[in-house]
């Protein structure tokens, strides 16, 4: 995992609970000052993967604000899922403005370059398992053209309809962020059975086939937190943060990058006298102090990782995009808040050299997981789709780790279907991975079940993390598991773990 995901789930984490521990008055003004606004609310009968979709969303258009930057993760998400090549999300990285003064030596690598106050960044290159290709044909790419032309549009109309530091016309700005936070899905999901990509199974859809997937009730939730930006004030704070720059000049970077990590919800104002770094949120509720506390350490981590002060970060915030409440402080003053008292210098020397460590490791890990991928054999090229009549096969996983909380990806248990010609254990740990950025070994199988409406069987194993990168993932308590897993996936994590079972459970159900 990156070393900023180690905050959430590894020694990191541990170390900002043994040493940033003055959080309390901190997680309470958050709770204050949200519980005085009214958040704008989803449409009724959302499903749960709509929460993280809307923040996907919500921070490509915060981002938009802010610089006229690619949206890297929805390029690396077409990589992913085999719709178009690696050169081609370069080119088209290479073409947003903020990417125009790029060297040329740098320009065959666009996508992972990211800029910064006074020069560029670039992440590591994680050449994780492609998804099935639609289509079967290796070598042949025919939704570039078409995705192109869908991205020239993009920057076209934002330029005219969005420009920066500005709203503008939302609705329509809305149904373009939306379609690119599906993109940036697939980047670290199976995101096959998403609507929007299913209409790639049979062809090349239009620009107007992918717009139309867009539902009109996210859209009003959209516009709605957009327009919070004007009526709360805060996209004046923001730009007075930046300096207030003159019109049609980027008020900072989006998606900053910190040591090995680039943070996609996460803005940086660049300020005359300093820096502030500004974390979006879209989640309602603001009083589960697990939460809050872990939004501070993240961004007084990110503001500390700067050991070499390239971004200049003199204040963290934290904006919370449902409520339209901009939340800031001076990040020294943050850091002895949570510090309670000790000694500041000396705890940020201690976390740099942890998180030096944990980066160390992590690329000697990503070194041998390269020259693995180099030495294993290539696959022959993928058979042609099974005939749309046929029952489909899928296979997930249930993880847990030492504390007994379950890993869970996209609502849903790490997994995806078993594509033409894989066996099951290669589609285990091709969708894993895929799903979680995690490389597993396969244990034994726990569940058997049939979706009797569809015919199709989805096979439930027990599985081991072995290495990898975790992405975007939930390490959840079971009785937790009802409110964010379907009732099939949550029973089947109790037939997994069930400790009286003697037998692999069968069962007939609805994945409807």
């Amino acid at each position: 995992m990156s070393v900023i995901s180690h905050l959430y789930r590894g020694e990191l984490g541990e170390w900002c609970a043994d040493h940033l521990g003055g959080w309390e008055e901190l997680t309470t003004r958050i709770t204050w000052h949200t519980r005085a606004r009214e958040p704008v609310r989803p449409a009724d009968g959302v499903e749960r993967q709509h929460w993280a979709q809307v923040e996907r969303a919500v921070g490509i258009r915060l981002a938009a604000l802010v610089q006229p930057a690619p949206p890297y993760a929805a390029l690396l998400g077409l990589v992913h899922l085999g719709l178009v090549r690696r050169e081609w999300a370069d080119e088209q990285a290479a073409r947003y403005p903020s990417h125009a003064s790029m060297p040329a030596q740098l320009r065959g690598d666009a996508v992972h370059y990211s800029p910064t106050l006074d020069g560029w960044a670039r992440v590591p290159s994680y050449a994780g398992p492609a998804m099935p290709r639609f289509d079967g044909r290796a070598q042949d790419y025919p939704a570039e053209p078409m995705l192109a032309g869908l991205l020239e549009r993009t920057r076209a109309y934002f330029a005219a309809n969005a420009p920066l530091g500005r709203l503008g016309a939302e609705r329509g700005v809305a149904r373009l962020c939306w379609l690119l936070a599906q993109f940036q899905f697939a980047y670290r999901n199976d995101a096959l059975e998403q609507p929007v990509f299913r209409l790639f199974r049979a062809g090349v859809p239009t620009v107007e086939e992918l717009l139309a997937t867009v539902p009109d009730t996210a859209l009003d939730e959209m516009v709605a937190i957009a327009r919070l930006l004007e009526s709360r004030s805060a996209l004046g704070e923001l730009a007075r943060l930046a300096g207030n720059p003159p019109p049609g000049r980027p008020l900072g970077i989006a998606s900053p990058v910190f040591l090995d990590h680039r943070h996609d919800s996460d803005l940086l104002l660049a300020g005359p006298d300093g820096s502030a770094l500004v974390r979006v949120h879209a989640a309602i509720t603001t009083s589960r102090t697990t939460s809050s506390r872990q939004w501070l350490w993240h961004v007084l981590a990110c503001a500390w990782l700067d050991d070499r002060d390239a971004y200049r970060i003199r204040t963290a915030g934290l904006y919370f995009a449902r409520h339209g409440e901009l939340l800031t402080w001076p990040v020294d003053a943050l850091a002895d808040q949570l510090l309670a008292g000790a000694d500041r210098a000396k705890a940020r020397a201690e976390f740099l050299a942890l998180a030096g460590r944990l980066h160390g490791e992590n690329e000697r890990r990503r070194a041998e997981q390269e020259r693995l991928r180099a030495e294993r054999p290539q696959p022959a090229p993928a058979a042609a789709a099974a005939p749309a009549t046929a029952a489909a096969v899928a296979v997930h996983a249930v993880i847990t780790d030492g504390r007994g909380l379950v890993l869970t990806a996209g609502g849903a248990l790490p997994g995806g279907s078993v594509a033409p010609g894989e066996t099951l254990e290669a589609a285990l740990g091709r969708a894993v991975t895929a799903t979680t950025g995690f490389t597993v070994a396969a244990g034994p199988l726990t569940g058997v079940y049939h979706d009797t409406p569809s015919g199709g069987v989805t096979l439930v194993f027990r599985a081991r993390i072995t290495g990898g990168e975790g992405g975007d993932v939930h390490w959840c308590a079971r009785r937790e598991l009802p409110g964010r897993l379907t009732a099939v996936f949550a029973g089947a994590v109790h037939d997994a773990l069930d400790t009286a079972r003697t037998a692999v459970r069968v069962r007939e159900v609805s994945m409807s």
